[in-house]
């Protein structure tokens, strides 16, 4: 067997059915997965985020959920040096280590996919959220003068992408457009990624009775608990699919429950055709119908483990 095989990667858009595969895999192989999801990362949001159960979890190690609080920042850099760490550790007790998530931005900065850029400046980011406070909108027009490329990827009402672009300029005296190099190739050789993609209507229809069973499953109860415990939606809640909408339930903005699971699923479907787009940037996924079988056999196949 070879020493280091290619490290197998599941991925695919939100309510594909990754955690299915994976439970069924684990029948057959000493697997531990390391999560790839921007939200799971998260002590508290379990019912919003599809979090495993923890019978799953008792079932299928699962590493990186549950793992920083809702006050806490976690970005895909810190993932990869996370997962990189769990891969030797995992393989250390001579399991197979699984990257499984579908934020494309993790995968991307763990399998070589981005450029090293600078760390996070404090001072140049305050300038410009205040830039940002006192006068709405400059940002984007700001962004679109110097690089219009990252501004037509990034959009008009995403600050926080404009805030991290500008200050990537400000630091290095390029726009973000030019600083991207295409990655490095020696990293994307180490893994093997495959993708779950389903038929649109099937997805959405997935994407409706996700929606409706986390509010079966009390998702409005956690909200209130949360709410209770002090986060409000200037935290995380308020920039999260799922307890987005249940706050604007408990305001009132929403009337209803039915009308709530409505817009939990126009904001998956929404989140899914950005995902996609993503995933456009992912070189070296192997895209397949939801087929645990196939996927095995990609994964899991004669050059791998």
């Amino acid at each position: 067997m070879d020493v280091n095989p290619a490290v197998p990667v599941l991925t695919g858009c939100t309510a594909s059915g990754k955690t299915g595969v994976l439970l069924k895999l684990r029948q057959k192989y000493e697997i531990e997965v390391v999560s790839a999801d921007s939200r799971q990362v998260y002590r508290g949001l379990n019912i919003g985020t599809a979090k495993p159960s923890s019978e799953d979890q008792s079932v299928l190690v699962h590493h990186l959920i549950d793992f920083i609080n809702l006050d806490e920042t976690f970005s895909a850099g810190m993932f990869a040096r996370e997962a990189w760490r769990l891969i030797s550790e995992i393989r250390n007790r001579n399991s197979i280590p699984v990257i499984a998530g579908g934020t494309a931005l993790y995968l991307m900065a763990l399998t070589g996919g981005l450029d090293p850029m600078p760390s996070k400046c404090s001072g140049v980011r305050e300038g410009l959220i205040v830039l940002e406070r006192e006068a709405p909108g400059v940002l984007y027009r700001m962004l679109k003068r110097l690089d219009p490329l990252t501004a037509a990827a990034t959009g008009e009402g995403d600050i926080r992408r404009q805030v991290r672009a500008l200050e990537l300029y400000a630091l290095t005296g390029s726009v973000p457009s030019a600083l991207r190099k295409g990655g490095d190739p020696l990293l994307k050789s180490m893994f093997r990624i495959v993708g779950i993609a389903l038929p649109r209507e099937e997805h959405r229809r997935r994407i409706r009775a996700r929606a409706f069973n986390m509010i079966n499953q009390g998702l409005v109860d956690e909200v209130k608990s949360l709410l209770g415990a002090g986060w409000g939606r200037e935290s995380v809640l308020g920039r999260t699919i799922g307890y987005r909408e249940v706050l604007d339930f408990l305001d009132g903005t929403i009337a209803s429950i039915e009308e709530t699971v409505e817009a939990i699923s126009t904001s998956t479907w929404h989140l899914v055709r950005r995902q996609k787009n993503m995933f456009g940037r992912l070189e070296g996924i192997v895209w397949v119908e939801d087929n645990p079988d196939l996927i095995e056999e990609l994964l899991f196949g004669e050059r791998g483990f």
